[in-house]
């Protein structure tokens, strides 16, 4: 029992913030994505479908704000993972970071299953389907592997790291239509869910993992020459390149299906969301890249923030949705019952409530060590108090 209650005490991969090379940009963004998570997953829990107006102008604003989150959130852990997989600068096989990304992707899949849990329905031996859906922890979890994998590949057989990742991630994206034209109900559920969306998955395999591909392209760039984020050139090419991909991705998926006649393109050509979003996340990336190194000394709780990913991430997981007890703020206030102005307010405080929390995490994490030995004891006495009375229910 000492995962389920310990989990929170962990820390998400050490950032580049903590090396010689050190590049603050990836720990502020990491805080500005985890905090713009915090209010989406509120608006879109708890705002009435009354309210969601897609001729509204504030609200396809919220909108588009709020589709960048998990592209930014799976290419920036592509970049800090592969800079940091290369500044250790050993040999694949003996890099520390190599066994250690290994099993922080496995944890992220047992904690992605974790949240999910419901013990009250546990303790009947009830596990309800929504447990097997893939969700955004399952899928960097299989991402880190997946970087490891592809990291190794390229050691053994060689050539340039950023390119083989670009290759990757450009791959990766194509293969999407197979994907998504495809229902897999010959698969078990279990493995279905982490290739289709279609059994109630929020993320799948195919296309998230490319967005860390593109970022482990970038994070290799960087771990060679880090004094890119502290200069004009870097943020001024992701700026561009972001601009051409909103922009012209259609153009260039047409101009390859008139040159290949793949019929795939086609596809891509009338779902143009990927290229298109990240394309968003190199312009974001731009703008934190040039701003940060300018704006002088950038708050220790900002950084604390972007360090503390999964802790926000999970605590915000069982406040909102309710899973570990069965009641949470969706079924408080009401899966989509608000109105847009409290619901304005509530994603508010929202956020300053996971900005507090990050606050006061180590005050927290005191105090949990001391609860931690009498819950433990609490659910022991309880295991053998069911199994005591499951032996004379049978009698």
């Amino acid at each position: 029992m000492s995962i389920i209650f310990g989990y929170l005490e962990f820390t998400t991969t050490s950032t580049p913030t903590s090396s010689p090379g050190r590049i603050v940009f990836i720990d502020v963004l990491r805080a500005y994505a985890i905090l713009m998570m915090l209010q989406g997953h509120f608006v879109d829990t708890l705002l009435d479908v009354a309210y969601r107006d897609t001729s509204s102008v504030i609200y396809n604003t919220w909108l588009f704000m709020r589709g960048m989150t998990a592209p930014v959130f799976f290419t920036v852990t592509g970049l800090v993972f592969v800079y940091l997989l290369l500044r250790d600068g050993r040999p694949f096989q003996e890099n520390k970071r190599v066994k250690k990304g290994i099993r922080r992707g496995f944890f992220l899949l047992g904690v992605g299953y974790l949240l999910k849990i419901n013990f009250p329905a546990l303790l009947v031996f009830q596990i309800y389907p929504w447990f097997w859906a893939v969700d955004v922890l399952h899928i960097i979890g299989l991402s880190l592997i997946a970087l490891i994998v592809l990291a190794g590949i390229i050691a053994r057989v060689g050539g340039p790291l950023p390119l083989w990742m670009l290759l990757a991630g450009i791959l990766t994206f194509f293969a999407d239509p197979f994907f998504t034209e495809n229902t897999f109900a010959y698969l078990p559920r279990f493995l279905a869910n982490y290739i289709t969306m279609d059994y109630g998955s929020n993320f799948v395999i195919v296309p998230w993992v490319g967005f860390t591909f593109f970022g482990g392209a970038l994070g290799a760039l960087l771990s060679k020459r880090p004094q890119l984020a502290q200069g004009h050139l870097l943020p001024i090419a992701l700026l561009a390149l972001g601009f051409a991909l909103h922009f012209e991705t259609a153009f260039m998926l047409e101009s390859l299906y008139a040159a290949t006649q793949f019929d795939f393109l086609t596809v891509l050509i009338h779902n143009n969301y990927l290229f298109w979003r990240l394309g968003h996340v190199f312009i974001v990336m731009s703008l934190f890249i040039w701003v940060v190194p300018r704006i002088g000394k950038i708050p220790a709780l900002i950084t604390r923030i972007g360090s503390e990913t999964l802790t926000v991430y999970g605590a915000h997981y069982v406040v909102l949705y309710g899973t570990w007890l069965g009641v949470g703020l969706s079924q408080i206030i009401g899966y989509r019952s608000l109105s847009p102005i409290p619901c304005a307010i509530g994603a508010l405080l929202f956020v300053l409530s996971g900005v507090l929390f990050i606050a006061y995490i180590d005050p927290i994490r005191d105090r949990w060590e001391n609860v931690k030995s009498v819950v433990r004891k609490y659910f022991k006495q309880l295991y053998g108090q069911l199994v005591v009375a499951s032996k004379k229910s049978q009698l």
